[in-house]
């Protein structure tokens, strides 16, 4: 009961954590518990509808009571969402067991055996007597199957397993020489969804001018016509690192209703002279293929770099295909979002800040006080907490950005884990933890600042910097002193 008293504290402190609500109700079930454990798996089911584990966890309360054809509901749906969950037959099996269909029981263990060769259910077995043992060395006789032969089991194949994945291609088809994304989100894939705006902390501004460049337009086409304007065009994100700007390029994917195709250096780059800027434009040419469409450019410097600066005329000559491929985003309606994020906004050819190109910029600096909080509330919603406020620790973490928070947030985890390890018993992780692990970390934006001043300050006056300026502060006067 202890064991139960210390989850059911840390659920006090974080009552929609999922985790803790499935291990609260496992424990009630272990200290037969059964009104207890129903009510815990019943509100993982309101959170996460298809929560398997819930679904199981029910169909164990059910069976206890007796109720068999309604845990036997529970489990079909389960199994009928993944045939391949062990856990699931044995617990149908021993439910077709209280039923007395023993033949049909011993289907269903067969199945979790050739599923998982380790899969054990001691109770199960021994009631199933030496036919469960026959399974099991039938299985472990027949080896487990392997994927050079097409057949993972009697009714999946390789090709089943891996339909529901983002497409993961190479990135030239080698028959057509045709450019195909390493990273494609068309509007109905489900992984897409996994991280949207809500996801990130803050960084509001940039939130609106990307609905207003995609979303927006695709959502009201004749509002936008009248005004004169249409989808796509260019963004550049920029800003010290740890600041989120990746993480708002994959939260673009799940936002917008279009096409996203996020484009790494590698499918660029080529050694062979023409090579690297025929295969920009074929990553033009396919984003208007499946536009209206997102193409985000991360580490943006290393495409766009200064011409002045640049000795290899390869380089210069990828540079000069960038800005044709984005004049050419102008003349057309090929209704395509071009994004850009950088570290380094001094490194990047002043060509594309003309009108047409990457003419809004936006700063995304390290968070604010409102935007810290805003962050530490999303770090913390899955994790066991304890007397968390996150408006005094985002006071007390200024400079911090969204990945410092982070790493304070995963290393408080891994003390209250070894704690909890030691002690058997789950252990919230305090605010106090959390206040101890930020004093002792520096902002890892420091050097970034420093360097963001001298550059600053060698740059003439340029919109692009304004906000930077202004977050910078007050420049020091240079000094004028010579030398007697």
């Amino acid at each position: 009961m202890a064991r139960l008293s210390a989850i059911k504290e840390a659920l006090d402190q974080s009552p929609d954590n999922v985790s803790l609500l499935l291990l609260y109700g496992n424990a009630c079930l272990d200290e037969l518990c059964l009104e207890d454990a129903r009510d815990s798996f019943a509100k993982v089911l309101q959170l996460l509808a298809d929560q398997s584990e819930a679904q199981l966890g029910l169909a164990r309360v059910l069976l206890m009571e007796g109720d068999l054809s309604g845990a036997a509901v529970r489990v079909e749906r389960v199994i009928q969402g993944d045939a391949n969950h062990v856990g699931a037959h044995l617990l149908y099996s021993r439910i077709l067991l209280a039923e007395g269909n023993r033949a049909k029981a011993l289907d269903c263990f067969e199945r979790a055996v050739q599923i998982d060769p380790t899969a054990s259910d001691a109770a199960l077995e021994q009631s199933l007597g030496n036919a469960a043992a026959d399974s099991r060395r039938n299985s472990a006789s027949q080896g487990l199957p392997t994927a050079n032969d097409g057949t993972f089991n009697d009714n999946y194949t390789a090709q089943d397993l891996t339909s529901d994945l983002p497409m993961l291609d190479l990135p030239f088809d080698d028959t057509t020489n045709d450019w195909q994304p390493e990273i494609h989100f068309a509007p109905g894939d489900p992984e897409r969804r996994r991280i949207n705006f809500s996801s990130v902390g803050g960084m509001e501004e940039l939130k609106e001018e990307i609905r207003l460049k995609i979303v927006y337009p695709l959502q009201h086409p004749d509002l936008f016509k009248a005004y004169g304007r249409k989808a796509g065009g260019g963004l550049l994100i920029f800003g010290p690192p740890g600041c989120g700007k990746s993480l708002m390029l994959r939260a673009v994917a799940g936002e917008v209703g279009c096409s996203y195709f996020a484009v790494g250096l590698h499918e660029i780059f080529d050694p062979y002279f023409g090579s690297s800027e025929r295969n920009l434009h074929q990553v033009f040419e396919t984003a208007r293929q499946h536009a209206p469409c997102v193409l985000v450019f991360d580490e943006f410097d290393a495409l766009a770099a200064d011409r002045r600066n640049l000795r290899e005329s390869q380089m210069r000559n990828l540079v000069n295909q960038f800005l044709f491929e984005m004049d050419g985003l102008r003349s057309d309606t090929s209704r395509v979002l071009v994004l850009g994020a950088t570290n380094a906004p001094w490194q990047i050819d002043p060509a594309f800040r003309r009108p047409g190109r990457f003419d809004q910029t936006i700063f995304v600096p390290p968070p604010d006080n409102a935007g810290r909080a805003q962050i530490i509330e999303l770090l913390a919603r899955d994790k066991p907490m304890l007397n968390l406020n996150a408006d005094e620790l985002a006071r007390q973490t200024r400079g911090f950005t969204g990945a410092d928070l982070r790493w304070v947030f995963e290393r408080a985890a891994d003390i209250a884990l070894s704690e909890a390890v030691h002690t058997g018993n789950p252990v919230p992780i305090t605010m106090n933890v959390l206040v101890e692990v930020a004093r002792h970390h520096c902002p890892s934006t420091q050097e970034w600042l420093d360097g963001a001043r001298s550059h600053v300050q060698q740059q003439p006056q340029d919109s692009l910097y304004a906000e930077m300026k202004k977050f910078l502060g007050p420049m020091p006067a240079p000094d004028r002193r010579t030398k007697g």
